[in-house]
């Protein structure tokens, strides 16, 4: 990839913690330089020495917040547009589920110290969940809390191909718009998943100006290959 092509790019690999195999392949991307961000599972399963290891590496380290339902659903490689929407509404419209999903994150960040001695680099979530506006507020106020200083959003817009999951995150990005403004925190400019491109050659050829954040799985060997072929 060329130089100016790459500074773009911020490749950011999700669900570390998550699986055996997503460590590994995560770590072995860490090391050789091609990954900018991991997010980590503070509640997932690691090998003795993995934190250890990709701590000693130059990415930036976020957390990976969960819901407890996910937890259970690990071994999904496919995010669930439709299940996230359910429960979305039903913690919405409840403030002592949303009370519990404060307590819960709070924890998780406070785990995550535990493990790397450090507080997060910035925010996101499994499957998306703190885009939710009612999430969205609770991770703000962490941020401000524990001086994290970038969360995942998308500034100016979604790229690649049109789906589900993409419409509900364009949607929810333009409820958040005026909290995230507010809060002064950093972003990319741009929001892409590996897997809603059809041609990654194609999309690095014609790639917007600003930053995009790229979302990867490295666990899933189709996205493993094309992080290795392209960067």
């Amino acid at each position: 990839m060329f130089d100016e092509t790459r500074k773009k790019i911020i490749l950011a690999a999700d669900d570390f913690g998550k699986s055996e195999k997503a460590n590994r392949n995560i770590l072995a991307l860490a090391k050789v330089g091609k990954l900018d961000r991991v997010s980590v599972m503070v509640d997932g399963n690691f090998a003795s020495g993995e934190i250890e290891e990709l701590a000693k590496t130059d990415v930036a380290l976020d957390i990976h917040f969960e819901l407890s339902w996910q937890k259970k659903r690990r071994e999904k490689l496919e995010d669930n547009t439709i299940r996230q929407g359910f429960v979305f509404l039903k913690n919405h419209f409840q403030s002592s589920q949303r009370k519990k999903i404060k307590n819960d994150w709070k924890a998780q960040i406070e785990k995550f110290y535990d493990l790397i001695g450090q507080y997060p680099d910035g925010i996101n979530s499994h499957e998306y969940v703190h885009l939710f506006p009612s999430y969205f507020k609770i991770a703000l106020g962490f941020a401000a809390e524990f001086d994290i200083s970038f969360v995942r959003f998308a500034k100016l817009g979604l790229l690649g191909k049109n789906n589900l999951a993409k419409l509900v995150l364009k949607n929810l990005c333009r409820w958040d718009k005026e909290y995230f403004f507010a809060s002064g925190l950093d972003s990319s400019d741009f929001f892409v998943s590996l897997d809603w491109l059809r041609d990654v050659g194609v999309f690095l050829k014609n790639i917007p100006d600003g930053k995009t954040e790229m979302a990867c799985h490295p666990e899933r060997e189709d996205e493993f290959e094309l992080i290795d072929k392209y960067f």
